[in-house]
């Protein structure tokens, strides 16, 4: 046997047990958490609280259309779109995003925020244009299986809110990039294989 085959082989050997251990160590993969986050034809999935008549889900707008407007016209207390987070896994990085739209003019204190079991990880005052829409980002570690993800306009600011795009995804763990990493070196070690066996 020739001895670039023999280091081939080699090499294919400890890219499939490194492949397998990856395998096994690897969380299952997992999907947006969020339910319903697009509002695409209603918000059920949500519980929205203190939104009053004018407010709630539009079918009109959006990004595209379909979102939820917290609006503060005859609300008393602070509008709010919650939904129970399940299937968290504690000490594992995930990825919250979603788009805002509204707020008003001149306003700078804060008027919107994102919370996870009551406690801020996004806040923002009015956006330039009250037209556009905005995205938003952050890292949440979990710390338990669940976790309330809140979406809260302020009431004391005067400003109302369009929600829409909201999602939550784990972060791919290192075992994961492994087992990608692993898979694309077998493939490219097997098409260059192939490749000098059609020279020989």
């Amino acid at each position: 046997m020739r001895p670039h085959k023999i280091i081939q082989q080699t090499i294919v050997g400890i890219l499939t047990i490194l492949l397998l251990s990856c395998f096994i160590q690897s969380v299952a993969a997992q999907g947006n958490l969020v339910v319903n986050g697009g509002f695409d034809t209603d918000a059920s999935g949500w519980i929205l609280t203190n939104v009053d008549s004018g407010s709630g889900y539009e079918s009109l707008a959006g990004d595209p259309p379909g979102s939820v407007l917290l609006g503060i016209l005859f609300s008393a207390n602070n509008p709010t779109a919650s939904q129970e987070i399940n299937s968290l896994t504690p000490g594992q990085f995930y990825v919250v995003s979603g788009n805002y739209s509204g707020g008003g003019k001149d306003i700078t204190d804060i008027s919107f925020e994102v919370l996870f079991d009551g406690v801020p990880l996004f806040e923002t005052n009015a956006p330039p244009n009250f037209l556009n829409w905005y995205s938003f980002s952050f890292d949440y570690t979990a710390t338990s299986t669940s976790a309330l993800l809140s979406l809260v306009t302020l009431i004391g600011t005067g400003d109302s809110y369009y929600i829409d795009n909201i999602a939550m995804d784990a972060v791919p763990e290192p075992n994961s990039l492994c087992l990608m990493g692993a898979g694309g070196m077998m493939s490219a070690l097997f098409f260059r294989h192939r490749k000098k066996a059609r020279r020989e």
